[in-house]
């Protein structure tokens, strides 16, 4: 963590500053990245970013709109689920 970036131990919270979170948000597509850079946990990054995006919109000034991270799906779910039902059937059938 740098300079910008303060952790306490009271209740673990990372406290970032305004800079810091701002040069995270611009240089960051998802808000996983900017709470990676910044040390915050994801829920936290996201409420600062609502509310420091409302405040500067008041300014005239619009922040880059964030995307959530996807989820890595390495098994197609239709297949998954097709696979599971026909488990099933061949269970209960059996009975």
């Amino acid at each position: 963590m740098s300079d910008n970036v303060t952790v306490t131990d009271k209740q673990s919270r990372v406290r970032c500053d305004d800079e810091k979170f701002l040069e995270a948000v611009y240089s960051s597509k998802t808000y996983a990245e900017i709470a990676e850079k910044t040390g915050q946990k994801l829920a936290s990054t996201q409420a600062r970013y609502n509310r420091v995006k409302e405040t500067l919109f008041a300014k005239g000034i619009e922040l880059p709109s964030m995307e959530r991270k996807k989820p890595v799906k390495t098994v197609d779910s239709a297949e998954n689920l097709a696979a599971i039902v026909a488990r099933l059937k061949a269970a209960h059938s059996n009975g």
